[in-house]
């Protein structure tokens, strides 16, 4: 179970405890009062309703409570099941990141709308653009293919690289396009509290997926 889980159950058996005890108590002050009133001057009606609804209202807490540690752990477990599903499988994810080994890259950008220009660039891991590429205007998803070489035609160092898109419209107001790319996931981390994905371009969220396809 990840960390964020176990701190969440943790953090709500705790709550729930606490409830229960507050629950306990105020049954047994009520059942106190009641055996030890005063015949002659009984409890105000209008106080032992109150007293009434907030003992209801603490017996509601301890459900919700309740409902909500189930809750947690089935998504919890959800989550962990839909990772570990995608192991061995190509995913296109939300990221401009993309591992280049020895043959380049590939990338794809959506643009909401058309652009009036569109600067393409490739850049390392140190944030130094290693080659610019042409980029097309239209609206929707263009594809941007890389082949490992740099500005000077040399080839670029294995590694993980970033694609930058610069875009506006014909109003030179800036488009911001959703870049994407397919890696594999080689893996599942859950180290940190959260599913995510081992891919050779590094960690990604769970959430970046957006396509996954049947394994050819």
């Amino acid at each position: 179970m990840e960390i964020s889980a176990l701190a969440a159950s943790s953090q709500s058996a705790s709550a729930s405890s606490q409830l229960t005890a507050n629950f306990d108590t105020f049954l047994k002050l009520l059942t106190t009062q009641l055996r030890n009133q005063d015949p002659l001057a009984p409890l105000d009606t209008e106080k032992f309703t109150e007293q009434l609804v907030q003992f209801s209202s603490v017996e509601q807490s301890i459900q919700t409570n309740s409902h909500l540690e189930t809750l947690i752990a089935l998504q919890s477990a959800g989550e962990r099941n839909s990772a570990l599903s995608l192991v061995g499988r190509n995913v296109t994810l939300a990221t401009d990141k993309a591992a280049h080994t020895g043959d380049g890259a590939a990338w794809t950008y959506t643009l909401p709308d058309t652009a009036a220009s569109v600067s393409v660039s490739v850049v390392d891991s140190l944030g130094r653009t290693v080659t610019t590429l042409e980029g097309a205007t239209g609206k929707g998803t263009h594809d941007v293919v890389w082949n490992g070489k740099t500005a000077d035609g040399d080839a670029a160092a294995p590694g993980v690289y970033r694609l930058v898109i610069s875009a506006v419209d014909a109003s030179s107001e800036k488009l911001t396009p959703l870049i994407e790319t397919t890696l594999r996931v080689n893996a599942v981390s859950f180290a940190d509290g959260a599913a995510k994905l081992e891919t050779a371009a590094g960690l990604v969220e769970l959430s970046a997926v957006t396509r996954v396809a049947a394994d050819s």
